[in-house]
């Protein structure tokens, strides 16, 4: 059987970014390594001393999150656009959940900024094939 310490290992040093913020305020109420690295953050600490979620993205953002949770209770494989302090963007498959008695909201992050570049980059190529397609075409029927 694990003891605490375990745990707390488990959390701090997990390959995914979790995240407990209150429900009210976007205060960290905690975070582990994973977390506060992928926001920009020299540590646990700097992260919850100097930031809020609401720092990483625009409030209606956040409102439209909190309504889906105040109806769900939870929200899954959300794509999210973060805006880092030092000026990088990060996409982030979240996970949300409601928990403490509806105090806080715990959430699981994983980077997928390469996966939406590559997909972004996809369609802008597959766009511009159509529009050289919908031109030739164009051409050969006038």
């Amino acid at each position: 059987m694990c003891n605490p310490e375990d745990y707390k290992i488990f959390f701090d040093d997990a390959p995914v970014a979790l995240l407990r913020t209150n429900l009210q305020t976007g205060a960290f109420e905690m975070a582990n390594n994973f977390a506060a690295e992928m926001l920009g953050c020299e540590s646990v600490e700097d992260l919850m001393a100097n930031h809020k979620s609401t720092d990483f993205y625009p409030p209606a953002v956040r409102a439209r999150l909190l309504k889906k949770l105040r109806k769900h209770g939870v929200v899954e494989d959300h794509e999210l656009e973060l805006h880092l302090p030092d000026g990088r963007t990060v996409w982030v498959n979240a996970n949300f959940r409601v928990n403490c008695g509806g105090e806080c909201i715990e959430c699981f992050l994983t980077d997928i900024t390469e996966l939406v570049c590559l997909r972004d980059k996809t369609y802008d190529n597959m766009k511009a094939v159509s529009e050289k397609l919908d031109t030739r075409i164009a051409a050969l029927a006038s």
